[in-house]
């Protein structure tokens, strides 16, 4: 049962992040009035389809992703019967056509938000509460009269409400005195001061490193806490934002060789790791989904020919210039570009089975 479980969330998730991302180009193209042949789930021969006005949608024997077939995608484009050249979607302005080409990788962040945003809505957020779990010998907490199980409350009169709100209130003492606001399991007060020190400690790469600190470790313990519908809204988007930071840096760390590139994955240690999520549940496979979106989103912006940003590329060059890039140009470009991915794909896969 687990074994069909991680099977079907690898297809759902591929699938439907590439889907997503399609249904942008899609949305944006019949906003803008520009034809639409074929709207297609999956790859392949078609198992089912219908037709709608112009546009045939239908759903594929491979259902690990989708495409959009626009009317007239290239200059030398015919136009198909029951289209006019006004929907040509290469007989658009650049504008027009660079918003089309955008709106896919944006649909993937815009998707990555709003699973975050359910996830939040729905279960709300777990966070390590400020409760005292031990004293450090010979640190300023050991004279203080805090012991294990206070509750910090605040620090010089700002109020904390989790372990993370603390160590940037007391770096920001910089030894100096604090007042400590806490509270006792028995609802005893307790108000007093004491000067933070520099304290050693591991960081998680094993390096030792100094930081001011007040000699106290966390109970461990975990609390929840609800968000409104609009609040969480927010969360969702700090949560979003943040995996765009974080997938950016990792980008940025392979490209510059920060980071070495055996440590690069590609759609078999992807379809792997949704694999192994679906053993701890929806909520844990939706999470990685919205990681595995902005990563498609970020990737497509790229300015590589073949994919959306070397489109935009070339779109804000005719933009810029006022005149198209020479077909033959594109073309020769988009052949570089694919034989690039197509390294890179191999690569990956081969770190994948070396892995």
């Amino acid at each position: 049962m687990n074994s069909i479980i991680g099977t079907v969330s690898v297809i759902l998730v591929f699938g439907g992040l590439i889907f997503f991302h399609e249904l942008g180009h899609f949305l944006s193209a019949r906003l803008l009035g520009m034809g639409v042949q074929t709207f297609s789930l999956g790859f392949g021969p078609a198992l089912f389809s219908f037709k709608r006005k112009k546009t045939k949608y239908q759903v594929a024997a491979l259902p690990l992703g989708g495409f959009v077939s626009l009317v007239g995608e290239t200059a030398k484009a015919d136009i198909p019967e029951g289209f006019s050249e006004t929907e040509s979607f290469s007989l658009r302005p650049a504008g027009q056509r660079f918003l089309v080409i955008a709106s896919g990788p944006a649909f993937n962040l815009i998707l990555a938000w709003l699973i975050c945003w359910g996830l939040i809505f729905a279960q709300g957020r777990s966070f390590i509460p400020p409760l005292v779990g031990e004293i450090i010998a010979d640190s300023p907490a050991a004279s203080s009269p805090l012991r294990a199980g206070d509750r910090i409350l605040s620090l010089d009169g700002t109020s904390v409400r989790r372990w993370q709100d603390m160590p940037p209130l007391v770096s920001r003492a910089a030894g100096n005195n604090i007042v400590v606001s806490a509270q006792r399991p028995d609802g005893a007060m307790l108000v007093f001061s004491l000067s933070p020190a520099l304290l050693k400690h591991q960081s998680r790469d094993g390096k030792s490193i100094e930081s001011w600190g007040m000699g106290i470790r966390a109970a461990g313990e975990q609390e929840n806490e609800q968000f409104g519908l609009f609040a969480s809204a927010w969360e969702g988007l700090v949560d979003a934002a943040n995996m765009v930071v974080y997938t950016w840096n990792s980008l940025t760390d392979i490209i510059s060789s920060r980071v070495a590139f055996d440590n690069v994955g590609g759609p078999v240690l992807i379809a792997q790791t949704i694999y192994k999520q679906a053993d701890y549940g929806a909520a844990s496979v939706l999470m990685l989904a919205a990681l595995i979106s902005v990563n498609l989103g970020l990737l497509n912006l790229l300015p590589v020919p073949v994919l959306d940003g070397g489109h935009l590329l070339f779109l804000l060059a005719e933009m810029l210039t006022r005149r198209r890039v020479p077909e033959r140009v594109q073309e020769k470009a988009m052949l570089a570009g694919m034989a690039a991915l197509l390294c890179l794909i191999v690569a990956a896969t081969f770190n994948d089975i070396m892995r």
